[in-house]
């Protein structure tokens, strides 16, 4: 590759489990800063069921990325990159629409099932090196987070794309936790966007290095 790989991060927006998602967050934070080691686009996406598919090929003509680091929020006291995307939606929460999908497949007679193409387990050990909790995880659910992973990697082989994708989950922030009176686990914006960071940064020296 000779010049610097272009990264595509987005975070979800606005939805049942999080008024203020910190996914969003986190994009958009790391959209402000300058790196040196990539072009990075910062994006947020509705939690739109019918809507992803359209808004991922818009993406990828506009900014033609070579990785994509897709967030998300979940109840995990880690920040977890995901391994895999399974081919279902079933989720009784609903997305911005109101959609509620049961046993419902995202791509009609896709295969079962696509792993995530970011250097996972490199991420995990990078943020860990920073003393930020982090671990692989191998089911992302079955609701957008999921969708995202496996309707990257489906677009990128039908459109014969060369792209690195995945996702990421990280955890609620104190703020959501304390607004929902819940008694679960949580991490403070600035840690994980730092752990983001990290996978960007690492993304890239992979990108490079594959070129």
């Amino acid at each position: 590759m000779t010049q610097k790989p272009t990264i595509l991060v987005s975070g979800y927006g606005s939805w049942a489990k999080a008024r203020n998602n910190p996914s969003a967050q986190v994009a958009k934070r790391l959209g402000l800063e300058n790196f040196d080691c990539c072009t990075l686009i910062a994006v947020e996406l509705d939690v739109d069921t019918f809507a992803l598919q359209d808004r991922i090929n818009d993406l990828l003509d506009r900014h033609q990325p070579d990785g994509w680091i897709g967030l998300g929020v979940s109840s995990s006291a880690v920040v977890e990159p995901e391994m895999i995307g399974v081919n279902w939606r079933h989720f009784g929460v609903p997305d911005v629409t109101g959609a509620k999908l049961t046993t419902t497949p995202i791509i009609d007679g896709g295969p079962a099932a696509y792993n995530a193409t970011l250097p996972c387990a490199d991420m995990v050990a990078a943020m860990r090196s920073q003393g930020i909790p982090a671990a692989l995880s191998f089911s992302a659910g079955t609701h957008l987070c999921n969708q995202l992973i496996y309707t990257l990697a489906h677009t990128a082989r039908c459109r014969d794309i060369d792209l690195k994708s995945g996702f990421v989950h990280i955890p609620q922030t104190p703020e959501n936790i304390v607004e929902k009176g819940e008694v679960s686990p949580s991490m403070d914006l600035p840690v994980s966007t730092s752990a983001i960071r990290a996978c960007v940064n690492v993304l890239a020296a992979n990108l490079v290095t594959k070129s």
